[in-house]
């Protein structure tokens, strides 16, 4: 009999739990474990029994047995030997088969049970922090081979395409996006080995002694310069309202984690009219008068050339230097006119999660409400999907719930795992593992996937994440009194692109783009 369906597959859950929740946790598990042998024990007696009965297993000497496919006795019980075995009277036959009933109804609860307790043991050690899905000695080389850049491509090709072909052998058809995905298990190693391949691209920013990953960054920050020097430094916010908002137009309350996941969906203009590169502010007030803000951060927007959530952005936010969609967050924060002691709630997907973790930083930290510096706001939680985080650490007593999908590539591109903390806690999906629903045959990138992670996310029971949704929920829980939308925008510098055509233009932008490489300017 299989194991039932587990909602938890194929989800690893670290951080946001202690020692001492550990250890009482790996306890329990250690007691079920020991259940867990009393029943196998059980049940082994049980299926010995039921072949004793069935005389498929030879028994001790009895006056019942087995004779041309029928049960028999001997024609008496008293002192005479009998000269040949009769059949057995029908109360007897009746008897032994309500027994065999009985003894097979016994069984199958024992097998149930084990399942049941096995299932029990993952979700304590999940619940614990410490749960991970077993890898083959044939994966654990595959993930050695794939930071060798050269290996690492065939590593990366071959694991695709066999996916692939899986799908197309179990009658899914070509399913192109599993030639990505089908890699998932080896995109971290793959960054990683690329970025040390990189770095004699960037030499001034290996001897600084940032990661590889960051210098790659770096690289190709640089290598993008150029296009964003033909724009403003600064980045220009405004807020939508009356006409400039679709007709409407309104966002739905968020009264969970999930909620204020899908919200994000809202503000990329999914669904509605809402233009490109919108933040979205809002005002919850409690019912004694406490208020919390929630800013709602999009991520990377590819078609729009004037965007601030840029790929220039992404390497300015993996290097943790400054950044425009960063700078467009905190110019809305401000015409929003959040107060500095009020709560706020940052929740970002891709690039919106790792703009979210660096205003966390930013507004929080020694710096901030400095004069002419960046405000102070009291940040107390982040939430992100689909963000690569492992490069950026939230200050302390900032909670952090951030959720991630083995498949989707994006947040495997900061090439390690996120950092933990008692605060922090990381949401880990394998779409693809035994018992998981799957990636669908598409990338698993988007707002929907992350926000059924979570909900199944829920069923381990593991305390950190237990404590930050319900706190994520009591900052919601009251009235909505404001949902404000702001936009962002670089505008053209036509000297810059006048400039640009000149020959010392040419050169100018070949220097600041070496600036920009190396974290100089």
């Amino acid at each position: 009999m299989s194991r039932a369906p587990d909602p938890t597959a194929g989800i690893v859950i670290s951080g946001g739990v202690t020692s001492v929740e550990t250890a009482d946790l790996l306890a329990a598990a250690a007691v079920v474990a020991e259940a867990v042998l009393r029943v196998e024990a059980a049940l082994a007696e049980g299926r010995r029994a039921h072949g004793l009965v069935s005389g498929l297993v030879e028994a001790p000497r009895s006056s019942v047995r087995w004779v041309g496919g029928a049960p028999a006795c001997y024609p008496t019980l008293g002192s005479g030997v009998p000269s040949s075995w009769a059949p057995a009277p029908p109360e007897v036959v009746a008897t032994r088969s309500a027994l065999l009933d009985e003894i097979a109804a016994y069984t199958d609860a024992l097998i149930v049970s084990e399942a049941l307790l096995h299932g029990l043991i993952d979700r304590l050690a999940k619940a614990a922090g410490v749960y991970e899905e077993g890898e083959s000695g044939v994966e654990t080389v595959l993930s050695l081979l794939a930071r060798v850049p050269a290996a690492g491509v065939g590593v990366m090709v071959g694991a695709g395409i066999v996916d692939a072909a899986k799908g197309m052998a179990a009658g899914q058809g070509f399913q192109p996006w599993r030639l990505l995905t089908g890699s998932g298990a080896y995109h971290d190693e793959f960054v990683q080995g690329v970025s040390v391949a990189l770095r004699p691209l960037n030499p001034l920013s290996a001897l600084s002694g940032r990661p590889a990953v960051e210098g790659a960054a770096g690289t190709l920050r640089g290598l993008s310069q150029p296009y964003r020097g033909l724009f403003d430094e600064d980045v220009t916010t405004t807020e939508l309202t009356g006409p400039a908002l679709p007709a409407g137009f309104a966002k739905p309350a968020a009264r969970s984690a999930e909620d204020l996941l899908s919200g994000i969906d809202v503000v990329y203009g999914k669904g509605n009219d809402l233009p490109d590169s919108v933040v979205s502010i809002e005002k919850y007030v409690g019912d004694g008068g406490s208020a919390t803000w929630v800013v709602t951060v999009p991520g990377t927007q590819l078609l729009n050339t004037t965007t601030p959530f840029s790929m220039t952005s992404n390497y300015d936010l993996v290097r943790g230097e400054d950044a425009d969609s960063t700078a467009h967050v905190l110019n809305a924060m401000r015409q929003a006119g959040i107060p500095g002691d009020e709560e706020v709630v940052l929740v970002g997907h891709s690039q919106g999660g790792m703009v979210a973790m660096a205003v966390a930083t930013a507004v929080t930290g020694a710096a901030a409400g400095a004069p002419g510096g960046t405000p102070r706001y009291d940040v107390r939680q982040v939430l992100t999907a689909g963000s690569p985080l492992a490069g950026m650490a939230l200050p302390a007593g900032v909670r952090g719930t951030h959720v991630e999908i083995e498949q989707e590539v994006i947040s495997q591109t900061d090439g390690a795992d996120n950092p933990v903390g008692p605060d922090q806690v990381t949401v880990r999906a394998d779409l693809d593992a035994p018992g998981a629903p799957g990636t669908g045959g598409g990338l698993p990138h988007g707002v929907p996937f992350h926000v059924d992670v979570l909900e199944r996310a829920r069923e381990v029971g593991h305390p950190g994440l237990v404590d930050n949704l319900d706190a994520l929920e009591r900052a919601v829980s009251g009235e909505r009194v404001e949902a404000r939308y702001f936009r962002g925008a670089l505008d053209v510098d036509v000297e810059a692109v006048a400039r640009a055509t000149t020959p010392v233009g040419a050169v100018e932008r070949a220097v600041d783009g070496m600036r920009k490489a190396v974290g100089a300017g």
